[in-house]
């Protein structure tokens, strides 16, 4: 349902890849879905957690923007990998890998019937065991149904937003 426009951004910063995934075929009217924003990182490479460790450095950071008024609401960011880089004076939390950062949307009523554009931005700064790249944001934008009044929703990706077991 989401494009990854990745390719908007310069290709050195390919180092982290996403996708968002809903739990609905539809979005419902005047409720709630679940959402899933995976980001792939490659190996070698690492973006900070959120919320980030040191606080200075740049948390990975989820974003949404609906126009017919969706709202994201409950982010849930994994719990982040403690590394020693050599020039941090304590231990830095990271994601690597496979990142899956949940959040709930909230439809509003006044939506119903129609189709929402909906724009979702991920801030992160990719850093290697030497470096780190400026913070980079990748965009992902899509256009999603709303059922009608009464219309059924169907339940998606249940793989996907099956409870993740500790």
């Amino acid at each position: 349902a989401f494009a990854d426009a990745s390719s908007a951004v310069p290709k050195k910063e390919d180092r982290v890849k996403a996708e968002a995934h809903l739990s609905v075929d539809k979005l419902p009217p005047g409720q709630e879905c679940q959402i899933l924003i995976r980001l792939v990182v490659q190996p070698g490479w690492h973006v900070n957690s959120n919320p980030a460790k040191p606080d200075n450095y740049v948390a990975t950071e989820v974003t949404f923007k609906g126009k017919n008024g969706t709202k994201l609401a409950d982010v849930t960011y994994p719990k982040g990998k403690q590394i020693r880089m050599k020039d941090a004076d304590e231990p830095v939390s990271v994601y690597d890998g496979k990142v899956d950062i949940f959040g709930t949307l909230e439809v509003p009523a006044s939506a119903a019937g129609t189709t929402e554009t909906m724009e979702i931005a991920i801030r992160y700064q990719a850093c290697d065991d030497s470096k780190c790249l400026l913070p980079a944001t990748i965009k992902l934008s899509g256009k999603l149904p709303v059922a009608k009044p009464g219309e059924p929703v169907r339940a998606i990706n249940e793989k996907l937003f099956k409870p993740q077991d500790e």
